[in-house]
């Protein structure tokens, strides 16, 4: 017996047309509650009574995946909008706090001003707590282990920090037995051709006097001091030494210029409260100058340079963080630390690895220490146990 296939009859035009119908009706009446919502307003059901209120957003960027983050000390529930990125909307306008943190990193904080249909920028960063070392060793085992030799039962190798692989130490001074470690060479050799002087940074500018200098002009029309010192720089950002400080400028265009060299148009007051007095402080300074003026673009005022948190401390060394124009390493009086450059509220500073005499060099986005007859590399990001 033969089945007879389905017959699937379509809509007539008369339905059809009723159907498109009734979705433009849909789609017209849906339209204006999405262009509410999109542009930042949202109902509001606060003390009984509904009202309409403006709202903006904080994209926070982080160098960690597995962070907690808070928004005016609740927890923000799973915001990731990125892999490395977390975007939290519908705040209202006004001062808020956000707090990244991890119990085995330092806490980053920073109160921002939210503004109604904007959406404000912040780049985060968690440092471990406890330093975390990889040895680096002038031998090392078949298996890549390295190597202590002649070191005395009981001796604390990693005081104050932690190992993230396995070490082997003997009293033993035999090496016949284990391979030589080609890369203690390489690291070896990058302290040998370093400056061992213990002096600050300034005081070895101090003490050399005024160099030969020229000038170079930059895109925003700045004029540029160089010389035969050296300064650090990652991509469009110079990190230069004046009158005793540090600061972070900007060399590239008004286009590009990093968001947290900008801030909100404004009073002086009004600017202190929203970014601290020091930002105003600066900004008041800036439109006098002839050699470092400010930018005005659109209802934005831009700040060429900024000045970097040194804790009051002599600064011994400093270069950018590994993969980074926004963070910068110092060696400081203490220890070695991290400072942003966004400061807004204020800027936060996380120490890396503590001590008063050990060395440090930046190599191909590694950081190496050189403490005694010891080398290190500092590892800053880590996973959690």
């Amino acid at each position: 017996m033969i089945m007879d296939e389905p017959q699937i009859k379509g809509l007539s035009y008369k339905r059809r047309q009723n159907l498109f119908l009734f979705l433009v009706v849909v789609f017209l009446l849906v339209l204006p509650a999405l262009i509410f919502y999109t542009t930042g307003y949202r109902l509001s059901f606060e003390n009984e009574e509904t009202s309409i209120v403006s709202t903006g957003g904080i994209y926070v960027t982080t160098d960690n995946l597995e962070v907690d983050v808070f928004l005016d000390d609740e927890y923000v529930e799973k915001p990731r909008l990125f892999r490395s990125a977390y975007y939290i909307q519908n705040i209202a306008e006004g001062q808020h706090r956000i707090v990244v943190q991890r119990p085995d990193l330092d806490t980053w904080v920073k109160e921002l001003p939210v503004d109604p249909h904007i959406v404000i920028e912040a780049a985060a960063f968690n440092m471990p707590v406890v330093p975390h070392v990889r040895p680096i060793t002038e031998f090392i085992t078949v298996a890549g282990a390295p190597v202590y030799v002649g070191v005395a039962s009981g001796t604390d190798l990693f005081r104050g920090v932690s190992t993230t692989i396995p070490v082997y130490a003997t009293s033993s001074r035999r090496t016949t037995i284990y391979e030589e470690n080609e890369e203690y060479v390489y690291v070896t050799s990058l302290f040998s051709s370093t400056s061992s002087s213990t002096r600050s940074v300034f005081e070895r500018l101090f003490g050399e006097g005024e160099r030969f200098r020229f000038a170079t002009t930059s895109p925003l029309g700045l004029t540029i001091s160089t010389s035969t010192e050296d300064f650090a720089e990652q991509g469009d950002m110079r990190v230069i030494e004046r009158d005793g400080e540090l600061y972070a400028r900007w060399l590239g265009t008004l286009e590009n210029i990093p968001f947290y060299f900008c801030v909100s148009d404004g009073a002086s007051s009004s600017i202190a409260v929203r970014y601290g007095q020091h930002v105003a402080d600066q900004i008041e300074v800036l439109k006098v100058s002839t050699t470092t003026p400010i930018f005005y673009d659109s209802n934005r005022v831009c700040r060429p340079e900024i000045k970097l948190n040194r804790l009051r401390q002599d600064v011994y060394f400093y270069d950018f963080f590994p993969n980074s124009r926004d963070l910068v390493i110092m060696q400081l009086e203490d220890g070695l630390y991290v400072t942003e450059i966004d400061d807004r509220a204020w800027q936060n500073v996380q120490r890396l690895y503590t001590g008063d005499n050990f060395r440090v060099v930046v190599e191909n986005n590694e950081i190496y220490i050189q403490e005694g007859e010891y080398y290190y590399e500092l590892i800053t990001e880590i996973e959690p146990s």
